[in-house]
C-alpha cells in the first residue's frame, strides 16, 4: 500500500502533466503488443501441448522443453541471442535476396516488430503451455474417441470438442502472457523499432535519469492494465470453485 501511495503522491505532483497524446501511443503500444504476444503464444502453445498429447514420443518431448526453457532464460540475453540470429539471417539471406530482386537491400528482421515478437514467443512460452497442458490433461480420451465414432474428426473435432473445454485455459495462458508481456522491459528495449516505446521503457527512461515522479504515471498505468486480468482471473477461478 505505501508504494501505491507514493506512486499516487508523484503522479498528483508531477506525473499528470505527461497526459498528452504520446502517452496514449505508449499505451497502445503496449496494448498491441501485449495481445499480438498473447495471441502467437497460446496458439503456437496449444501445437506443443497437442503434438505431447498425441505423440508424447521422445522428441516431442525434448522440443517441449526447449520450447519452454525461455522462461529461465534473462530477457536481456534472449534479446542478444536474437538479434545476432537475426542479424546473421538479414546479412546472409535478406540483403542478398533483396538486392537480387531489385529492392533496397537494406535489414528487414533485425529492429522489427517480427524480431520483438519472437522475442515474446521464447520468453513466455512456458507461461501459456502450463494451463494450456492442464486443461487439456482434464479432457479423457473417451471424448474424442467417441467424437470420432460418430463421424467428427479433424477441425471439428477441435472446434466442437477440444475448443469449448480448453477455453479457460486458453484464456488463462493468454491473459496471463499479457500481463508479463507489458511488465517486460529488457527485450523490449534492446528490440523494440524506432518510436515503439511502451510504458515499461517509459518507466526505465524516467528513473534511469532521476525522474522518479515522472515515472509514475507510466507505473500507475501498468498497475492498473495488469491487475485487470489478475481480477478476471480470480474471479473465474472463484466462479470454477464454487
Amino acid at each position: 500500500v505505501i508504494p501505491l501511495l507514493q506512486l499516487l503522491v508523484w503522479f498528483w505532483q508531477r506525473g499528470r502533466f505527461d497526459l498528452d497524446e504520446r502517452y496514449a501511443g505508449l499505451i497502445l503500444h503496449s496494448l498491441y503488443l501485449g495481445g499480438m504476444a498473447a495471441l502467437i503464444t497460446v496458439a503456437v502453445a496449444m501445437l506443443l501441448a497437442f503434438a505431447r498429447r498425441q505423440a508424447p514420443t521422445r522428441g516431442v518431448r525434448v522440443g517441449v522443453a526447449l520450447g519452454n526453457i525461455g522462461y529461465a532464460l534473462p530477457g536481456s540475453v534472449l534479446a542478444v541471442a536474437i538479434m545476432l540470429a537475426f542479424s546473421f539471417l538479414d546479412r546472409e539471406l535478406v540483403i542478398p535476396l533483396s538486392g537480387a530482386l531489385g529492392g533496397a537491400g537494406k535489414p528487414l528482421l533485425l529492429g522489427s516488430l517480427a524480431a520483438l515478437l519472437v522475442a515474446y514467443l521464447i520468453r513466455f512460452m512456458a507461461v501459456a503451455f502450463g494451463p494450456l497442458e492442464t486443461s487439456l490433461a482434464r479432457i479423457r480420451p473417451s471424448l474424442p474417441e467417441a467424437s470420432r465414432s460418430l463421424g467428427v474428426g479433424g477441425i471439428g473435432l477441435f472446434l466442437r470438442v477440444y475448443l469449448p473445454l480448453l477455453l479457460p485455459g486458453t484464456l488463462s495462458a493468454a491473459l496471463l502472457v499479457f500481463v508479463d508481456v507489458l511488465k517486460e522491459m529488457p527485450a523490449t528495449l534492446l528490440m523494440r523499432p524506432f518510436g515503439w516505446d511502451t510504458l515499461s521503457v517509459r518507466v526505465f527512461e524516467m528513473t534511469s535519469e532521476g525522474e522518479w515522479a515522472r515515472a509514475a504515471l507510466p507505473a500507475l498505468t501498468l498497475i492498473l492494465v495488469g491487475l485487470l486480468p489478475v481480477i478476471l482471473l480470480i474471479r473465474r477461478s472463484a466462479r470454477r470453485i464454487g
